[in-house]
């Protein structure tokens, strides 16, 4: 589901950013240098392009996606609008169509100056605007599984996802269907 008619992926770059950030990713451990390479392989893995980004992205993604977390980390509707709308009023937003670097005609919501991380910053808000005003609080939120600190959005047709990834998903069936013959003395292990 393209939420934004963007040629980025602006919902799953926002997702990876606060994983990439978040506990769950190890990102807080990282070195210097693998940390920003790691959130540079973040806008290229999403359709932004990271050779724009000036030397020092790091920091600033780093921030952006603090922030961003803010909207997975609530379970109300009208706290992920409060969330959202913090976002959006910290964001410059100028729309117009663009050519660049050869591709056909698409939409840009920043000014044709704004540089990769304006860009970022603008369109994840405009893709945490659109899920949640579109779904509320139902698409996305924190990964359901113990332990668990990543976040995850939910694209598909059936809107069933809770977890941030099958390893996830399965790890938590697994937990359960033990507990269960616990309880119910099978003893299964």
């Amino acid at each position: 589901m393209n939420f934004i008619g963007y040629r980025s992926d602006a919902l799953g770059a926002a997702v990876a950013l606060v994983n990439e950030v978040g506990a769950g990713s190890g990102g807080e451990a990282q070195a210097g240098d693998e940390q920003a390479d790691r959130m540079r392989s973040v806008l290229v893995a999403h359709g932004y392009l990271a050779e724009q980004a000036p030397d020092s992205v790091e920091p600033a993604l780093r921030a952006w996606a603090r922030r961003l977390r803010t909207v997975f980390d609530v379970t109300e509707v009208e706290e992920a609008a409060v969330a959202v709308n913090a976002l959006l009023a910290d964001v410059r937003v100028e729309p117009h169509l663009s050519n660049h670097d050869g591709q056909a005609f698409h939409l840009h919501y920043t000014p044709p100056e704004a540089d990769v991380v304006d860009r970022l910053r603008t369109s994840t808000a405009f893709a945490l605007a659109m899920l949640v005003s579109e779904y509320g609080v139902d698409r996305h939120g924190r990964c359901a599984a113990e332990g668990c600190a990543r976040v995850y959005a939910d694209t598909s047709r059936n809107a069933a996802r809770r977890y941030c990834s099958s390893a996830c998903a399965n790890r938590s069936a697994v937990a359960a269907h033990r507990a269960r013959a616990r309880a119910s003395g099978s003893g299964v292990r």
